[in-house]
């Protein structure tokens, strides 16, 4: 019975949220929603390397959440380069009532997607 404990309990969590899309998914999803909020937490000198195309950019650092006022209540898709920050600000925007998606892997699962930037 314990084996069988364990077992349910990594399989849950070991799921993906339904909110981490990845690359092909974010950018279908994205398509379909109407106004929709492309956030792109990644620094400025990251952006210039490329972006996903009409990407808003506020850096994730420790003043993230001071920097939301200007953020509309639409539905955000937001990434970073590999996944991390934006984790951690889909979990404030989320905390702040916005409908979050994530790109699972960031813009280089983007970019090995084959699917365009800026």
């Amino acid at each position: 019975m314990k084996k069988l404990l364990v077992f349910v309990l990594l399989i849950g969590c070991s799921e993906k949220s339904p909110d981490l899309l990845a690359p092909q998914d974010f950018k279908t999803k994205l398509e379909a929603t109407e106004n929709a909020i492309v956030l792109d937490v990644r620094t400025e000198e990251e952006v210039g390397s490329g972006a996903l195309a009409g990407a808003t950019n506020i850096v994730f650092d420790e003043n993230f959440a001071n920097k939301l006022g200007s953020l509309e209540q639409k539905p955000i898709f937001v990434y970073c380069a590999a996944g991390g920050r934006s984790a951690k600000a889909a979990n404030i925007l989320r905390q702040k009532g916005y409908s979050v998606f994530e790109l699972d892997g960031g813009i280089r699962a983007w970019k090995d997607a084959g699917l365009p930037i800026q």
